[in-house]
């Protein structure tokens, strides 16, 4: 996005907001498309950024749901049924009922439990339609099962003819350092599937959370291409018979985004120099930063000149220590960061927020409103896709 760009912005629609630009987005799925190769299948993961899961469908070949809430925004978009993998630690019988009579055999399900299992496959002792199923393998965590209970659940799969385990789903965190721990996970799948195979077992295809890494901090290397040019690697070393299926969140949503919240105080206390914005921490959420430690990548927009500047190019650097507007002493987004002189009005430009920066935060804490949401594309220009929204009214004894 240009300097002019964000002037436009910063102007028209003001502070705090989430920017959003779904070209950058769509480009960039297509992009890890052509790294992974076209006998991949690629999954959007849209707790990374709900907002853009409309613009994902068109792009991936499923999009990872996780709520009953993030079901319901795929249904209000008009999200086909056939996009959806329904996956999630908890699923309420309720809820899992409402969206298989929505959904029905169109999607795909996951199963983290034996209790989860048992509930898709009592629904399908109730309904002529087939179910895909994909039993989660879990790494050692609270999600998913043990082989065990995978064991189990094969012996028992004969009893329900309208159910079939299609594949299996492993995931076992995200922002990996290095590209050999997706290598050795995919060795030991690998592995499991050929001794199910002499079982008389076959695996179709792997749901996989790779958690490719992306780089948020000044200083940091980027090695995301790298990495997912050795995770194409990895998976061609599988079984040509098993389809793979890569899911990721980050990878594709964290470059699209910026957030943008202007400077209102600026103090020096015991000779530090604290700039105070209009946003925090409640909304701006980057993934190992802890009370400020490292520096984000971070333009700034100056009241003074047109345009915007990049903080290592700046002459006269300042170092700053970069505070929100909540009441504790944990708002801090950056504690030393160089961004030269600054000034009530300035703005500061994030860079990188396109995934989980939005909704890891505290949002409710003192009753904050919401920041603006603000799409840009070539095609559509600029489209506020949600007002600033205040909260007030969710923290306090119900009068509405």
């Amino acid at each position: 996005m240009t300097k002019e760009q964000f002037e436009y912005a910063k102007t028209r629609f003001g502070t705090p907001m989430y920017l959003f630009d779904t070209d950058v987005f769509q480009e960039q799925i297509r992009s890890i498309r052509r790294i992974l190769g076209e006998d991949t299948g690629i999954c959007y993961a849209m707790k990374a950024n709900p907002f853009l899961a409309a613009r994902a469908f068109q792009e991936v070949d499923r999009i990872e749901v996780c709520s009953m809430g993030e079901f319901r925004i795929c249904r209000e978009m008009e999200i086909p049924p056939e996009k959806l993998i329904i996956s999630g630690v908890l699923k309420k019988k309720e809820d899992l009922y409402e969206i298989l009579n929505y959904c029905g055999g169109k999607s795909v399900y996951t199963a983290e439990s034996w209790n989860q299992f048992r509930l898709l496959a009592n629904w399908c002792d109730a309904s002529s339609d087939q179910l895909r199923v994909f039993p989660r393998l879990s790494s050692g965590n609270q999600f998913g099962v043990d082989k065990r209970t995978l064991d189990k659940i094969f012996t028992v799969q004969a009893l329900y003819p309208n159910l079939k385990i299609q594949g299996i789903h492993y995931f076992s965190g995200t922002q990996k350092k290095s590209a050999s721990r997706m290598r050795a996970e995919l060795e030991m799948l690998e592995e499991y599937f050929c001794r199910l195979e002499e079982d008389g077992i076959h695996i179709e295809e792997l749901e996989y959370g790779s958690g490719v890494a992306a780089a948020y901090f000044e200083g940091q290397e980027d090695r995301m291409e790298e990495d997912l040019r050795e995770l194409a690697e990895a998976i061609r070393m599988m079984s040509p018979k098993r389809k793979v299926t890569v899911e990721m969140g980050r990878a594709f949503a964290a470059s699209c985004g910026w957030y943008l919240t202007s400077v209102r105080d600026i103090k020096e206390t015991d000779g530090r120099n604290y700039c105070i914005v209009d946003g925090g921490m409640h909304q701006l959420n980057y993934d190992g930063q802890i009370r400020g430690m490292y520096q984000p990548r971070i333009q700034v927009s100056s009241q003074k000149s047109v345009g915007n500047r990049e903080c290592k190019e700046y002459p006269n650097m300042k170092e700053w220590t970069v505070c929100g507007a909540l009441c504790t002493g944990n708002d801090v987004l950056v504690q030393k960061a160089r961004l030269g002189p600054l000034e009530m009005g300035d703005v500061l430009i994030f860079e990188r927020a396109g995934a989980y920066a939005m909704t890891e935060g505290m949002a409710l804490f003192l009753s904050h409103d919401l920041p603006k949401v603000v799409f840009y594309s070539k095609s559509e220009g600029w489209t506020i896709v949600r007002g600033s929204q205040p909260t007030y009214k969710w923290n306090m004894e119900g009068r509405f």
